[in-house]
């Protein structure tokens, strides 16, 4: 079958397109950006792109084309789309209907932490030679891929909330039916799509709803908005983790001095082991934790769980030091809620005492860009010794805040600007965005050399 995949550069959508490949199709695609690593992944995996969406590439014979969540009516190419009358599909519906039908599905939601978890859970699946099948929005350095089909009855997914395309409004995620489902967080983010955190709770119970009884759901139990969810009705097997001693948790995550524990509650025999790994910031450590417990619903043994964190090694734009020379290093991370922020400021801040760090946020999400976050971005990156907002033309709002240490700018020219004058005062230098960094990770690297 010729299969075209219109978005084919989002994280999820070249996945579909790995996966379509896998199972004999040729696939080609369109997007208007196309930047690493999915340009890259794209590249390594012999599959054709052009990039921009014009309507002509339609002309050729294409027995199906999926549809992205980034396409909209108006659009040239699916104003013809639609007029052709060309057979078209979004990739969650494809994925369930051409594959996760006959798998067992461990899907990972929540606001923050997806990939890390999704990666975590097939790596260790992975390394207790279960050999799962995994479609994950980023590149886990441990995988060669951010897609795989395998043969296992496994299939590990990335569960996102945002909608499926223009013409199917529902959350991504209820195409999935997940077998095993973690929820790590809730919090109010697309706000494009969602109303307020009411909205978000809600949708997330419809996802709930299509478990099985004989499905298992692992969640966070230290957010009040699972909490709330989890009152709406639940009617799977619950196992829940606690990092505030919550008595109804049935695991808890604790801390002594440097070291994180993960432990079971209410057991006649001990079930507590250290966690090691080489990532940082307790709310990594809360990730690798459900991803454990996933993983033991799925048949891994608690010990072989622990032993295969410590050789994870990471996910591409995921707290990535991407420049080391000199004294000066430079973190790319994927951060682009204000919870997120705060939670990479802080966890750099705790495992490099004393050096002092230079936040770069770049805005670019929908609930950025409409003034979702402006109160809580502001207290966020307070936590960083210096920041910069670096915003983009479309940003209607003001920015109010008392930071005097907090820098508004609208171009990387101004940005390196107060890198040069504050160079002998900056350690690390951490850039947030949920687009690419790479132009700005060059102006960066070129001022230094």
């Amino acid at each position: 079958m010729k299969i075209h995949i219109l978005g084919i550069g989002g994280t999820f959508m070249a996945g579909i397109a790995i996966i379509a490949k896998q199972l004999g199709h040729e696939v080609t695609g369109s997007d208007k950006n196309l930047y690493d690593p999915m340009k890259s992944v794209l590249e390594k995996e012999n599959i054709i792109f052009t990039e921009g969406y014009n309507p002509k590439i339609l002309d050729k014979k294409f027995d199906l084309v999926i549809v992205g969540n980034v396409m909209s009516r108006g659009m040239g190419i699916i104003e013809k789309l639609l007029e052709k009358n060309i057979k078209y599909i979004s990739g969650p519906q494809w994925l369930y209907e051409n594959v996760l039908y006959k798998k067992k599905v461990i899907a990972i939601s929540g606001t923050h932490g997806k990939t890390t978890t999704s990666s975590l859970v097939t790596w260790i699946l992975k390394y207790a030679k279960l050999n799962p099948s995994y479609l994950i929005g980023g590149q886990p350095i441990n995988l060669s891929s951010p897609a795989k089909l395998t043969s296992s009855n496994f299939f590990v997914i990335e569960a996102d909330e945002y909608d499926t395309s223009f013409f199917d409004k529902r959350s991504k995620y209820i195409h999935y039916h997940p077998n095993i489902l973690v929820i790590n967080n809730i919090e109010f983010d697309h706000a494009d799509i969602f109303e307020n955190i009411d909205s978000v709770v809600k949708n997330f119970h419809h996802l709930v709803r299509i478990v099985p009884k004989n499905g298992k759901i692992i969640y966070n139990y230290d957010d009040k908005n699972i909490r709330k969810l989890i009152k709406k009705g639940i009617w799977s097997k619950e196992i829940s983790m606690t990092s505030k001693n919550y008595k109804s948790a049935n695991w808890s995550l604790s801390r002594k001095e440097n070291s994180f524990f993960l432990s079971k509650i209410k057991t006649k025999t001990l079930s507590s082991k250290i966690i090691e790994s080489s990532l940082f910031g307790i709310h990594n450590y809360k990730n690798i934790s459900l991803a454990i417990l996933a993983s033991i619903q799925a048949g891994v043994s608690f010990s072989v769980c622990i032993d295969a964190i410590k050789k994870f090694k990471g996910v591409k734009r995921r707290m990535e030091k991407v420049e080391n020379k000199g004294t000066l290093q430079i973190y790319d991370d994927f951060a682009h809620h204000p919870t997120e922020i705060e939670s990479s400021i802080k966890s750099l801040k705790e495992n490099f005492k004393g050096k002092k760090i230079l936040s770069i946020c770049e805005i670019k999400s929908h609930s950025m860009i409409s003034g979702t976050h402006k109160k809580d971005l502001p207290v966020a990156l307070g936590h960083s010794h210096y920041s910069i907002i670096i915003k983009p033309p479309l940003l209607k709002w003001t920015l109010d805040s008392e930071n005097k240490n907090l820098y508004v700018v609208d171009s990387y020219d101004k940005a390196i600007e107060f890198i040069k004058k504050n160079r002998n005062k900056i350690d690390i230098i951490l850039i947030m965005s949920n687009k690419s960094t790479f132009n700005l990770r060059s102006y960066i690297k070129n001022e230094k050399n």
